[in-house]
């Protein structure tokens, strides 16, 4: 067993770390956490790194190269301070349906790229420079794909019409290190709390930062363009503003910059006219939920409170063999072992060449100490998709179990050069390392495993292990490799 610390992402099954479907009450103490973190590192990060903290924009002007920038560090902060999914399912997922829309955007002077927030918000945000953020809450609350891909539009939006970048110009803010901490403030937080953090002077920034009604408009209107050019029903951005419309009723957690600039009401309003003057065959088609609902399902059995997924699955909202293994999983997480388990063979029957159950029933039953069959459903699903990183950790997990560590390495090793900012897998790595004798590169990933977990004192214990190790020209080049992902870091820890 791995210790708490080192547990992390995809691999983390503590239900300390595990996302809930909370009151807006509890939302709203993590982001003022949350944002207190980001005020203290704006303040440390001045003091000790001024060269890049207090970065000036030129005569006002916000470049694309100033975009960028900030970029990068925005989505360092959010990558190191918010609870990601990097279950390979879901987040191919999210990137397919947003690749699908890209292509129809203009070309942008930087890639897009997405991460997925586990929390349940109905929430999604476009940072600066092209990261496009996801709350699980969106596939939690939205029935279809075309109103997952409605939200979806509008965040890509805001990033071609550089709506961020005309804001920052605006509003004067020279000082990249204070714009990393307002942008949090502004897609993380609501403006009493940032009034409350930032002080007056600082608040009024936030609200300048905040999206135009114009703004808004103009991402509804592009981001229908969007929509409609990448062959989804035009349908589901109206739906989804018709659910926002009704958790604000119901008292749900959602964005309130969604619900404001112009309101709900009147965005509904003219987005329903405008799909009435489209062509039969735009109105009339149809939404395929295929891909939808695997990820729907794991959203709801692994990141919604069990009772909560239990229901959902009992509804049988979605296809009868996913439906079976989702009340599997919540069952597990429920502690009804004995109805999992009758749950996850059931699963196996109905669908027993589909990789993601052989992965799920797999990693149930190495849970379980049935590490034959585990690694039996594991190496399966392996073959089946070896794409899926998480089922490799799994069955590299069963082979250690098994008595065998020596296979399980070029596993994790394969899994890092695809995910290299896993804690967990680089923890593993090093204790499996550590029991074969080669402590230099033990060290070296356990130092890794403290970085991205943010243990500072671990990671200098580690580091100086590795450099007492170090033997070979090529040790100290991956030594210089790891202090620069902490100098990368630094500023985050």
């Amino acid at each position: 067993m791995l210790p708490h610390r080192l547990r992390k992402g995809f691999l983390a099954r503590h239900p300390a770390i595990r996302p809930s479907t909370g009151t807006i009450r509890r939302f709203d103490h993590f982001h003022v956490a949350f944002i207190g973190i980001v005020v203290l590192l704006v303040l440390v990060f001045s003091a000790i790194r001024p060269s890049t903290a207090i970065a000036q924009l030129s005569l006002g002007r916000f470049t694309i190269s100033d975009e960028i920038e900030l970029g990068r560090k925005f989505n360092i902060l959010i990558r190191s301070r918010m609870p990601l999914v990097e279950d390979p399912e879901i987040l191919a997922y999210v990137e397919g349906v947003v690749e699908r829309l890209r292509v129809h955007m203009p070309p942008q002077p930087f890639p897009i790229r997405v991460g997925v927030i586990r929390h349940s918000a109905l929430n999604a945000f476009a940072g600066p420079g092209g990261h496009i953020f996801v709350h699980t809450g969106l596939l939690q609350h939205l029935d279809n794909e075309s109103e997952f891909a409605g939200v979806v539009a509008h965040e890509l939006a805001h990033v071609s019409q550089r709506h961020i970048a005309s804001r920052i110009e605006k509003a004067q803010l020279v000082n990249l290190a204070t714009l990393l901490g307002i942008l949090a403030g502004v897609f993380l937080g609501g403006d009493a709390q940032s009034a409350l953090v930032y002080g007056s002077a600082a608040a009024g920034q936030s609200a300048m930062l905040a999206y135009s009604r114009e703004d808004e408009r103009e991402a509804d209107q592009v981001g229908m363009n969007y929509l409609v050019a990448a062959g989804f029903p035009p349908q589901g951005m109206v739906q989804s503003f018709e659910t926002i419309r009704k958790l604000r009723w119901l008292g749900g957690s959602f964005p309130l910059y969604l619900s404001t600039h112009p309101g709900v009401e009147e965005r509904i309003s003219y987005l329903k006219d405008r799909v009435d003057r489209m062509p039969p065959e735009v109105r009339n088609r149809q939404d395929n939920n295929t891909a939808y609902q695997r990820a729907r399902m794991l959203v709801m059995a692994r990141y919604t409170e069990p009772d909560k997924a239990l229901a959902f699955f009992r509804d049988e909202k979605i296809a009868s063999c996913l439906n079976t293994l989702g009340k599997a999983i919540a069952l597990d997480r429920a502690n009804q072992i004995h109805e999992a388990r009758s749950a996850f063979d059931q699963a196996l029957t109905c669908a027993s060449g589909d990789s993601l159950v052989l992965r799920e029933a797999g990693d149930f039953f190495l849970r379980q100490g049935d590490f034959d069959e585990a690694a039996r459903n594991l190496q399966d699903a392996v073959l089946r998709n070896p794409r899926d990183q998480m089922a490799l950790y799994h069955y590299a997990r069963a082979r250690i179990a098994l008595g065998q560590p020596a296979e399980a390495i070029p596993l994790l090793e394969r899994i890092l050069t695809q995910l290299p900012e896993q804690s967990a897998v680089h923890a593993l790595l090093g204790r499996v390392l550590g029991q074969e004798g080669r402590l230099f590169s033990a060290h070296l990933h356990l130092a890794y495993a403290a970085l991205y977990s943010r243990d500072k004192r671990q990671y200098q214990f580690h580091l100086s292990q590795s450099q007492e190790h170090s033997r070979t020209a090529r040790d100290e080049a991956d030594l210089n490799k790891l202090r620069e992902a902490f100098k990368e870091r630094e500023e985050f820890l």
